[in-house]
C-alpha cells in the first residue's frame, strides 16, 4: 500500500516535470524575448529622435551664425552672461563695420522738423565728404560737406505724416562710405493738432529729444503751486521730507561734444552766468547757469577751484577747497569747448566778508530767474538759434563762399530757430522779471528774423550783411563764439589775438538768506541746519515753490531763499501732509 502511494507520487512529479519542460518554459522564454525586443526597439527610437533633433538644431543654427562647418556641427552652447550678443534690433551696418578706425562717422548737430514735415538737418562729417540722408533704403537728400566737415541740408520734400527713421551716410574722397552711429527718429502728426516728435538716438547713449509735444499740463502745474488759499496748497510731498534729495539727472552728451577731434568752438552760446558763491570754512562753492552739458572750470583769483558739468536744466555747481581771505577777489568760470580749450570766460567781483559761513548772490535779472520756471526750455531755444546762426556764419570762414544750396540750408535753419524763439511765451504764473526777459528776447528774435528774411539770396550779399546781422541776432540769443579758424572779420581777429571772450558781471552781493543746493542736499537737512528742526522744511518749500517744479527733486546749482524765521504752522503743514498721504 505504501509502495503504491510512492509510485503515484513519483508519477505525478514526472508528469509535472514533463509539462514544465515541454510546455511552460518555452512559452516563458518566448514572452521574455518579445519583451526584450520591444525594449530595445523603444531605445533605438528614442536614440534616433534625439539624433535627428540635434542635427535639426545644428543645421538651423549654422546659416544664422555663419560659422564654420566644424563649429556648426557642435551642439548649441549658450553664451556666457559676460559676453552678451548684440540685440537683433540694432544691427551694425556693414559699411560702418568695415570703415577704418580713423574715419569719423557723420553725426547730427541740428534736427529741426516742422509739423508739416519740413526738415532741416545740420551736422558734421569728414571734410569734403558727400553726405546723404537715408530713410530706410531710399536716399532723400544729399550734399557735400565743407572743408571743416560742417554741412546743412533742407529736405526738398517735407516728410509725410507718420514715423520715419533717418541715418546719415558719408562717402569720403577715398570712396569709403561710413554710416552714422546716430539715428534720427521723427514722428510727423497726421493732423494739425497732433503731436510732433523728433529725437536722435545712439546705442549705449541717452536719447536727445529734439522736438517735444507741447506740455498740455504746464498751466496746471503752475496753478498747483498757487498759494492764494488761506491754507497753502502745494504738490504732494513724500512722507519723509528727507526724500527731497538734490540729484543731478543723467547728463546727455552735449551736441557740440560729439566730435572731440574738432578744434574750433562747437558751442556758440555765450549764455553763462555765475549766480552765487558760498563759503563753508575752507570749502568754496560756485553756482551758476550754462548751456546743458557744458564742461566748466572754476577759478578764484586764477587759482583753480574745480570742474563741473552743467545739468540738463543748465545749472552747475563747482566746489573745491581753497583758503580765501577776507577782502576783494575775482571769481571766474570758463566754458570749455570740445577740444578742451577755453571758449568763453565769465568773471565776477566778490568781496569776501569775515565769517565761516558766507553767501553772495548775483542780481535776479539774469537768465537763471527764467530757467528755474520753464525748466530750461527758453535757454534751449536760444541755444538752437545761436547754433543755427553760427553754422550760417561758419560757411564764410577762411574767406570761402558757400554754394547756393549750402546757404539755403543754413539760412532756413536759422529762420526756423529764430521763429521758434520769437513765438515762445512763458506759462501762466511766471514772475514779472522772467516775463520781461523772455518778451524782450522774443521781440529781438522777431527783429532778427525780419532782417534775415530781407536779405537777398546771393551768397555774396549775405556775407556782406553778416556783421550787422550778427549784432541783431546776438541781442536775442547772446554773443556768438567765433569759429577759431574764422578770420573773416576784425572781431574774430581780435578774439584770436587777445584770447577767449570774457564777460564781466556786476559784483555779487552778500545774502544772509540764500543757500546753494548741492548734490545730496535735502530740504529736511537745510531746515535742520537753519531752523534746528527738519520738520520745518515746508517753510523753505513755500518760499521757493517757483523753482521746485518736481517736489521730489531739487537740483544742484539752484539758489534757494531761506526766510529768517520758520512759519509758525510749518510743523502743522507737515502733519497735514502726512495725514493726507495715509488716507
Amino acid at each position: 500500500m505504501r509502495n503504491r502511494a510512492g509510485w503515484l507520487a513519483l508519477s505525478v512529479l514526472a508528469v509535472a516535470t514533463l509539462l514544465m519542460v515541454f510546455f511552460v518554459l518555452p512559452r516563458i522564454s518566448d514572452q521574455g524575448q518579445q519583451l526584450t525586443d520591444k525594449i530595445n526597439e523603444a531605445g533605438e527610437t528614442v536614440k534616433e529622435a534625439v539624433t535627428q533633433k540635434q542635427e535639426t538644431e545644428t543645421g538651423a543654427a549654422a546659416p544664422a551664425t555663419g560659422a564654420s562647418t566644424d563649429v556648426a556641427s557642435a551642439p548649441p552652447i549658450a553664451s556666457p552672461p559676460d559676453a552678451p550678443q548684440p540685440p537683433a534690433s540694432t544691427p551694425v551696418p556693414e559699411a560702418a563695420s568695415q570703415a577704418p578706425a580713423t574715419s569719423a562717422a557723420p553725426a547730427f548737430d541740428v534736427l529741426r522738423v516742422e509739423p508739416n514735415g519740413s526738415t532741416v538737418i545740420a551736422g558734421r562729417a569728414e571734410p569734403d565728404a558727400t553726405v546723404e540722408v537715408a530713410a530706410g533704403d531710399k536716399i532723400i537728400a544729399a550734399i557735400k560737406a565743407g572743408p571743416s566737415g560742417d554741412f546743412a541740408i533742407v529736405l526738398d520734400q517735407p516728410l509725410p505724416a507718420g514715423d520715419h527713421q533717418l541715418v546719415l551716410r558719408a562717402t569720403g574722397k577715398n570712396g569709403e562710405t561710413v554710416l552714422s552711429d546716430e539715428t534720427a527718429t521723427v514722428s510727423v502728426p497726421e493732423t494739425k493738432d497732433g503731436k510732433l516728435l523728433a529725437m536722435v538716438t545712439k546705442p549705449g547713449k541717452a536719447s536727445r529729444l529734439i522736438n517735444v509735444p507741447a506740455a498740455g499740463n504746464t498751466d496746471a502745474d503752475v496753478a498747483s503751486l498757487d498759494t492764494g488759499n488761506a491754507s497753502p496748497e502745494f504738490p504732494e510731498l513724500p512722507g519723509a521730507a528727507s526724500d527731497l534729495v538734490a540729484t543731478a539727472p543723467p547728463i546727455s552728451p552735449p551736441l557740440p561734444a560729439a566730435a572731440p577731434e574738432r578744434t574750433h568752438a562747437q558751442n556758440p552760446v555765450a549764455d553763462i552766468q555765475i549766480s552765487a558763491v558760498e563759503i563753508e570754512g575752507s570749502r568754496l562753492f560756485i553756482a551758476g547757469r550754462a548751456p546743458s552739458g557744458a564742461s566748466l572750470l572754476g577759478f578764484a583769483n586764477d587759482q583753480t577751484v574745480g570742474r563741473a558739468k552743467a545739468t540738463n536744466d543748465g545749472n552747475f555747481v563747482i566746489e573745491g577747497v581753497i583758503d580765501l581771505p577776507v577782502g576783494n577777489h575775482t571769481i571766474a568760470v570758463e566754458l570749455m569747448d570740445g577740444a578742451g580749450k577755453t571758449a568763453l570766460r565769465v568773471e565776477v567781483p566778490f568781496n569776501r566778508p569775515a565769517g565761516a559761513q558766507v553767501a553772495a548772490v548775483a542780481g535776479q535779472n539774469g537768465p537763471s530767474s527764467v530757467s528755474a520756471i520753464d525748466g530750461g526750455a527758453f535757454d534751449k531755444l536760444r541755444d538752437e538759434a545761436a547754433r543755427a546762426f553760427a553754422l550760417l556764419k561758419g560757411l564764410y570762414g577762411n574767406g570761402r563762399q558757400p554754394s547756393a544750396e549750402e546757404l539755403a540750408a543754413a539760412r532756413s535753419g536759422t529762420v526756423i530757430a529764430l521763429k521758434s524763439l520769437s513765438e515762445y511765451r512763458l506759462p501762466a504764473g511766471a514772475s514779472a522779471d522772467a516775463r520781461d526777459i523772455v518778451d524782450r528776447a522774443a521781440r529781438q528774435a522777431g527783429e532778427a528774423l525780419a532782417a534775415i528774411d530781407g536779405l537777398p539770396a546771393q551768397p555774396e550779399a549775405v556775407g556782406t550783411a553778416l556783421p550787422e546781422l550778427a549784432s541783431t541776432i546776438e541781442a536775442a540769443v547772446g554773443p556768438v563764439i567765433a569759429e577759431s579758424g574764422d578770420t573773416g572779420n576784425g572781431a574774430s581777429e581780435q578774439a584770436a589775438a587777445t584770447g577767449p571772450k570774457t564777460i564781466e558781471q556786476a559784483p555779487l552781493t552778500q545774502a544772509r538768506n540764500s543757500v546753494i543746493i548741492r548734490r545730496g542736499d535735502t530740504l529736511w537737512q537745510i531746515s535742520r541746519r537753519v531752523y534746528g528742526q527738519g520738520v520745518r522744511y515746508t517753510t523753505i518749500y513755500l518760499a521757493n515753490q517757483d523753482q521746485i517744479n518736481n517736489p521730489d527733486l531739487i537740483e544742484p546749482g539752484q539758489i534757494f531763499g531761506v526766510p529768517d524765521e520758520a512759519l509758525p504752522d510749518a510743523e502743522e503743514l507737515h502733519r497735514k501732509r502726512l495725514q493726507k498721504q495715509q488716507r
